[in-house]
């Protein structure tokens, strides 16, 4: 199960967390003040990303979810 936080003000998506994975807390980056200050730890999703994203290829790279650690 997911859980999705929302700005109360404007209804921005703020982070999401999940149940099956407790120690996994993503944050959407357009909600930060400053993006920049933080670096990305992986890649989820990397199927549905385009050639003109190009990130880090050091970064690891899951073409969905990445497995549950526990």
């Amino acid at each position: 199960m997911k859980t999705r936080a929302f700005c109360p003000s404007c209804g921005s998506p703020v982070y999401l967390t999940f149940t099956a994975m407790p120690d996994l807390f993503t944050v959407h980056a357009a909600s930060l003040d400053d993006p920049g200050r933080y670096q990305p730890q992986l890649v989820t999703y990397g199927v549905r990303g385009y050639a003109w994203d190009r990130l880090d290829p050091a970064l690891p790279k899951f073409d969905k979810m990445p497995p549950n650690a526990s």
